[in-house]
């Protein structure tokens, strides 16, 4: 992804909403979370989010637009993605609630400005008449679903397949008085996917609503990790009725964990949820979360005297092993930007890093290569950044311990006897009685006793 893909999520866009204030500053740090791979060792912007960065110039409208908001529907661009919320008669138990439908429209009308993709020129050309797809009370609110065509052209802040007629969709959901407020807006671009859902809330109570675009779709509540290294999550199949489904949310999901995928889940899914997923990720968890990433180049710690030979190789057997078992579903991944390397008394090379998915905590994790057979993978689980040593994995098969600490000086010695000679950064400790390693850091020595 790059950060023009970035820039074609869309983002809350009225005041009167029940969201929260600073949704769109949180979605424009989502943005930085695209964590570097192994060979770019600063942050990238190349994450899906439901966020724009604003700034470029906005192309001015004809005089037939400025002074005719609704200029005649033009022919729409073949196969447009949302061309189908323009067809037939409004859906939903509200469809029938003309106050309610005109709210709706009111409210679609009256708040581009106020769009996060306004400074994308989507609304310069709008052409027709809106239309209400989708009208229907659900456990968070009443919730809209709006279609518009618009003639969108290029310009420096817009990705387009090509220029031409496509169908706009607004999310629409009940404010904080009680009344429609435009939640979030998108137009299709390529490579993007399609923004086809939104939670609702209403008190304490949450829904997913979902848009039916034709594919089997499911729902995730968050990503699991097993104790072979693997990721992945488990898909819950939405219901469709009348073009819609709607889930009530469970009252302790963490928003940022949220997931839709066409089903089978097998790659990176073409669906996102407007205000889920990385959009709703509280500020402290913005940004970085890897534990150590400020190097100015790729970090190489020798965890054993004769290891040497393991240097150059060490980031790519890392992150191969990793890959194989890592979720496909992802928006973003922090590649371990470190790497321990090391061989055990065996001729196991050993090689130990972390990697961090979506909004996820950062996570370690020893990569076991015999000299024959396949290689395996030792899950550290979430590390402890304010411990004495935040990674210590414990190998199998009582190959010992893998540990590190930067900038600290690591040593072990077994049963009160002597350390060894003291090594930086990371170190492999072989398999022993009441085995301890001694942490030199900051002026400051430690003992931890390996189990």
């Amino acid at each position: 992804m790059t950060e023009t893909d970035l820039k074609n999520r869309l983002s809350a866009s009225v005041d009167d909403i029940e969201a929260p204030s600073d949704l769109l500053d949180r979605a424009r740090l989502g943005g930085a979370r695209r964590l570097s791979r192994r060979r770019f060792l600063s942050l990238s912007a190349g994450t899906l989010a439901v966020a724009a960065v604003s700034g470029a110039a906005v192309a001015a409208p004809t005089l037939l637009d400025r002074f005719n908001d609704n200029p005649a529907a033009a022919t729409p661009i073949d196969n447009d993605p949302y061309g189908f919320l323009m067809a037939g008669g409004t859906r939903g138990d509200l469809a029938g609630d003309s106050t309610y439908l005109a709210q709706v429209l009111t409210a679609w009308r009256t708040t581009h400005r106020k769009s996060a993709n306004h400074d994308r020129g989507i609304f310069d050309h709008l052409r027709g008449e809106p239309k209400v797809y989708w009208a229907g009370r659900t456990p968070g609110g009443r919730v809209a679903l709006v279609g518009q065509y618009s003639d969108l052209r290029h310009h420096d802040n817009i990705q387009l397949d090509r220029e031409g007629v496509h169908t706009l969709i607004g999310f629409v959901v009940d404010g904080k008085d009680g009344k429609p407020g435009v939640l979030a807006d998108s137009y299709p671009a390529p490579g993007v996917g399609l923004v086809t859902g939104i939670v609702a809330s209403k008190g304490e109570t949450k829904a997913l609503v979902v848009l039916d675009i034709g594919k089997k779709t499911g729902w995730s509540v968050g990503r699991t990790y097993d104790e072979q290294g693997g990721s992945g999550r488990v898909y819950t199949p939405l219901q469709f009725k009348d073009g819609v489904a709607v889930v009530e949310l469970p009252r302790d999901i963490d928003l940022p964990d949220l997931s839709i995928s066409p089903l089978p889940a097998k790659a990176f899914s073409d669906q996102w949820i407007a205000n889920g997923g990385i959009e709703a990720s509280p500020p402290e968890q913005a940004g970085d979360r890897r534990l150590w990433t400020d190097f100015p180049d790729r970090a190489l710690w020798p965890m054993t005297e004769n290891a040497q030979r393991l240097r150059d190789t060490a980031p790519d057997v890392f992150d191969t092993a990793l890959d194989a078992v890592t979720d496909k579903n992802t928006y973003s991944r922090g590649f371990s930007i470190w790497s321990g390397y090391g061989v055990t008394s065996n001729g196991t090379a050993v090689y130990l890093g972390e990697q961090q998915l979506d909004n996820d905590p950062t996570r370690v994790y020893a990569v076991l290569k015999p000299k024959s057979g396949k290689a395996t993978i030792v899950p550290g689980g979430i590390p402890d950044r304010n411990a004495v040593l935040p990674v210590l994995i414990k190998l199998t098969a009582g190959q010992g311990w893998a540990v590190a600490r930067r900038d600290a000086k690591l040593s072990y010695r077994y049963d009160g006897g002597a350390w060894s000679p003291a090594r930086p950064d990371a170190l492999l400790v072989p398999a022993g009685p009441k085995a301890e390693v001694k942490v030199e850091a900051g002026g400051k020595e430690e003992i931890v006793t390996l189990r």
